[in-house]
């Protein structure tokens, strides 16, 4: 039977990676923070969410604030975006195959149909975004809820840690991307499924599956 395949998006599909850095540096001076260094930020991709904070002397409450602000910088910045590398290719590949994937995240829905739209993907059955970092594992369940999907044949696939947790905590398997935010060792401590470093791997890992 064939898996269903529901993706993140920044770190996944869009290269988000450089334009977080940059966005992270406009709004820093708002948590009392100096612009961070190429080597700051390669530090923090080997941190969980609750470490970052602690790190940075963000407090929990401050979180929705910094999310916020990073989100509206984010649309004026979207038309910098671009997929990561081999991620087209890959979407078509598995169209082609008729494999149904999807498209949750933590971003909002109007950047994620700017980016889609932009970019002429129309690979996804169906796009959600939530808004909110801390929401993914609530808005899983209530998307696989809704559509009325088989946990056991979803695959997640994500490049940081909640991701991990969120979707193993709702039953699923999981595909770690190594080109995203988190680094692979920190990944791997998550206990992924699947750990890849590129998107011709997941090709290769739904083809088995089928």
């Amino acid at each position: 039977m064939k898996p269903f395949l529901l993706f993140d998006f920044d770190g996944t599909i869009a290269d988000s990676i450089h334009l977080g850095w940059k966005i992270a540096n406009i709004i820093a001076p708002k948590f009392g923070h100096e612009k961070f260094s190429p080597e700051q930020f390669e530090h923090f991709r080997s941190l969980t969410l609750p470490k970052l904070l602690k790190e940075l002397h963000i407090p929990i409450y401050k979180l929705p604030l910094a999310i916020r602000l990073a989100l509206a910088e984010y649309r004026h910045l979207i038309n910098e975006l671009e997929p990561c590398v081999g991620i087209v290719p890959m979407l078509a590949q598995l169209t082609e195959m008729q494999i149904p994937m999807a498209l949750l995240s933590s971003n909002t829905g109007e950047n994620l149909s700017l980016f889609l739209k932009r970019l002429e993907i129309d690979a996804f059955l169906w796009v959600d975004g939530t808004s909110g970092i801390l929401r993914k594992q609530h808005r899983i369940k209530q998307q696989i809820k809704k559509h009325k999907l088989n946990p056991k044949q979803v695959i997640y696939i994500g490049d940081e840690t909640r991701d991990i947790d969120a979707a193993k905590h709702c039953g699923l398997k999981v595909i770690a991307v190594t080109w995203g935010f988190h680094t692979p060792e920190l990944l791997i401590s998550h206990n992924p499924d699947y750990l890849v470093n590129s998107p011709d791997e997941i090709v290769k890992i739904v083809s088995k599956s089928i």
